[in-house]
């Protein structure tokens, strides 16, 4: 056995997708600025929170996957 600790190259391959979701980032930043001045509370934007991370998700399983033992 090696005295190493495992890395994690979850974090390091979700970077990577990042730039392939700038679409659906877009879409949240502007859905954060129109809500901001919402005094009320009720508007979100988890729709397009979920959309982004659905997008790295779908995007760095593929390597992650490969890189699993």
């Amino acid at each position: 056995m090696s005295d190493e600790e495992p890395v994690d190259p979850k974090p390091e391959i979700e970077e990577a997708c990042k730039p392939r979701c700038v679409k659906a980032l877009l879409a949240y930043q502007a859905c954060a600025e129109r809500i901001e001045s919402d005094e009320t509370g009720e508007a979100h934007c988890t729709g397009q929170y979920f959309d982004y991370y659905s997008c790295i998700d779908k995007c760095a399983a593929s390597t992650l996957f490969s890189k699993l033992k």
